[in-house]
């Protein structure tokens, strides 16, 4: 039974190296892919506090105006004083950011474009849509496996668990990264398992996650959008809209206003109610995109089980539950995976070159010297 679990844990780890290497470094880096946008490109992420913003209709007319030919989708609200909103257009990677005190569209840009943009589409997607997403997430499951054999296979006889804690840094490097590949499994592999988890939950939604939780809880974690009363007409007011929502829940941060998608869609504002985990909270407010009249109110304290279970998923993922301490660890963590998956492909490596350059002085050997007794 070991040596087949050697020999799963080995080429299940192979087979998924690449994919852990780019999940893993991808997922240090844009933990705080926000923060070192900002950073890079503050002409578009940065803006001057100031006492009072433009009314929301003003802000969704200036993002439309910069890309007339696409149909605004969704606004994202300023987090701090010091941010720019931020609009997304239908079916595009384009993004307008807006200042919020003044309307003025900051610039545009493809989210390509940036860092923190290719990396994000290449930790969910590999750059490849949905495919690439349903890939990332089954390889999230096997990697769960992969663990459970690291692990056991590191699983320390009576007595000697201080030397399996120990890294002997002495030995040959092979030695010291075969160690430093057991510990790293080892210290991180619970935190790892939650990464995985959530990871695979989020990427297979409707193939496992909600089939799943709707076995378990009677009911799926989305409900299905209400329906605006008719099918054409003027726009009704974003402000107003909005202050209707904050009246349902005036201790409520609005983070997003999603606009409909066709003629009969609601508004959605998002709302992050306290005590929620997850940083663009799992509270919505839908209104009548025609009349502003509401339509329904989805708390997420007052949801089912399922829905309360998946509003967890995104901040176990990213970090984001226990603040700036969990977000830091989430990088250390996403770090480790990365080294598993280097040091794992590199001892294989080195082991199979040894292999070889073993069988080609061999076969350089006399004939006579390779059959001789070695009494």
């Amino acid at each position: 039974m070991r040596k087949l679990a050697s020999w799963l844990h080995r080429y299940v780890g192979l087979t998924l190296a690449g994919l852990l290497l780019v999940s893993g470094g991808t997922g240090a880096f844009i933990t705080f892919s926000k923060e070192i946008d900002g950073v890079l490109n503050p002409s578009l992420r940065q803006v001057e506090a100031r006492a009072s913003a433009v009314p929301l209709d003003t802000l969704a007319a200036s993002a439309r105006e910069a890309r007339p030919g696409e149909a605004l989708r969704l606004i994202v609200l300023p987090a701090a004083p010091r941010d720019a909103a931020e609009a997304w257009y239908a079916g595009s990677r384009m993004r307008a950011y807006v200042d919020p005190y003044s309307g003025q569209v900051l610039g545009v840009r493809d989210t390509h474009d940036s860092a923190a943009g290719w990396l994000t589409d290449l930790h969910v997607h590999l750059m490849s849509g949905d495919a690439g997403k349903a890939v990332l997430g089954w390889a999230g499951l096997a990697t769960l496996g992969l663990i459970a054999l690291g692990v056991g296979l590191w699983w320390p006889k009576r007595g000697r668990w201080k030397q399996a804690f120990q890294v002997k840094w002495g030995a040959s490097p092979v030695r010291v990264w075969l160690d430093l590949h057991k510990l790293a499994g080892v210290l991180a592999g619970a935190f790892l398992v939650v990464i995985a988890t959530t990871g695979s939950a989020l990427a297979l939604y409707d193939a496992v996650t909600e089939p799943l939780l709707a076995a378990l809880t009677g009911k799926g974690p989305v409900q299905v959008a209400p329906k605006s009363s008719g099918s054409a007409g003027a726009p009704a007011s974003l402000d107003d809209m909005v202050r209707k929502a904050r009246a349902i829940f005036p201790a409520g941060r609005v983070t997003r206003i999603m606009l409909p998608a066709h003629s009969q869609a609601a508004v959605a504002v998002r709302m992050q109610l306290p005590g929620e985990a997850h940083q663009l909270g799992r509270t919505f407010v839908f209104f009548d995109q025609y009349d502003g009249r509401l339509l329904r109110t989805d708390d997420v304290f007052q949801a089912g089980a399922a829905a309360r279970i998946y509003s967890w998923l995104y901040p176990l993922h990213t970090g984001f539950y226990g603040g700036l301490v969990t977000r830091a660890l989430n990088v250390l963590l996403g770090m480790s995976l990365a080294l598993l998956a280097a040091s794992g492909l590199w001892l294989w490596t080195r082991n199979q070159l040894a292999r070889r350059r073993a069988e080609l002085r061999k076969r350089a050997l006399p004939k006579a010297a390779r059959t001789a007794p070695t009494s």
